[in-house]
């Protein structure tokens, strides 16, 4: 009970400090011209580690933390979301998890979808997106971005297990396997 809860609070913690970081830091911006939305990436890292609870709580929060913050209609990033980490999920175990390439490939196949799916949404509800070849190359340059942050987050996760959770217990574990109790009349 207690770690399915610190999961849950970590991973809300982690994706207010990922959308805020995306937010507010305007480095990235200044330097690629655009700011990289690496919210793909993490949806696709929880589809293939997590359940299905997770991938639609974190769609539902994730995706209305950043139209809260950017100028999209509410809840139009929360469907291409959870279409990206419903669809890793559903295939994880015909994906070979812990391959560096499967993972990669999965990112950016999910920064593309959640792009050009965002996009299909804001012009169906008519929002004017602005079209051009730059927003293509920085799609695609996003999309590269996500690839190398499933990665990324994957290690991160390892990371935090390791510092933060002790590890099992084995009761039948000696700590010198070598030695034998030996009863008798003696």
């Amino acid at each position: 009970m207690f770690t399915r809860i610190n999961k849950i609070l970590v991973l809300f913690s982690g994706v207010y400090l990922l959308t805020f970081m995306q937010s507010h830091w305007s480095g990235p911006r200044l330097w690629l011209g655009f700011q990289p939305d690496l919210s793909p990436a993490l949806l696709v890292f929880v589809g293939l580690t997590m359940g299905a609870g997770y991938v639609s709580t974190l769609a539902i929060f994730t995706g209305l933390l950043l139209d809260s913050l950017s100028a999209n209609p509410l809840g139009i990033s929360v469907l291409p979301l959870f279409f990206a980490g419903w669809v890793v999920f559903c295939f994880r175990e015909k994906v070979m998890v812990r391959e560096l390439f499967a993972q990669v490939y999965l990112g950016i196949m999910a920064g593309l979808i959640v792009f050009l799916f965002q996009l299909i949404l804001l012009i169906l509800v008519q929002a004017n997106p602005i079209f051009g070849w730059g927003m293509s190359f920085w799609a695609l340059l996003n999309s590269l971005f996500c690839g190398a942050a499933v990665p990324l987050f994957n290690l991160l996760s390892k990371k935090f297990e390791q510092w933060f959770s002790h590890p099992s217990y084995n009761p039948n574990r000696w700590p010198n396997s070598n030695r034998q109790i030996v009863r008798g009349k003696d």
